[in-house]
């Protein structure tokens, strides 16, 4: 008859291995997740920097448009040949009115 004894060295090479696996799997998803995060600052940086060179060039369309927007009077308006028109509304009645009765 045979004794089947537990073969400790055999456990123990086994348990390092999963602990040093799981180390590793540990110090990955670490390193996965420092690069993630540092990529997302370097991203909102670029969109900061973005969002204020835009802000930047607006103002600066608009400065130039009010420039010229002030410039713009009624005479030279007219010597581009525009004329002022009369006020028109819509709620006038110039005839008789007519409804339909049922």
């Amino acid at each position: 008859m045979t004794t089947k004894t537990l073969d400790l060295s055999n456990i123990e090479r086994k348990i390092f291995w999963a602990l040093a696996s799981l180390l590793g799997l540990v110090a990955a998803f670490y390193l996965y997740s420092v690069l993630t995060l540092t990529v997302a600052v370097v991203d909102r940086n670029n969109m900061n920097r973005a969002a204020h060179e835009l802000a930047v060039t607006s103002g600066t369309l608009e400065a130039e448009y009010l420039a010229q927007a002030n410039t713009i009077t009624l005479a030279y308006a007219e010597d581009l040949g525009f004329q002022e028109v009369s006020k028109k509304f819509a709620g006038e009645t110039f005839g008789a009115k007519l409804s339909m009765a049922r």
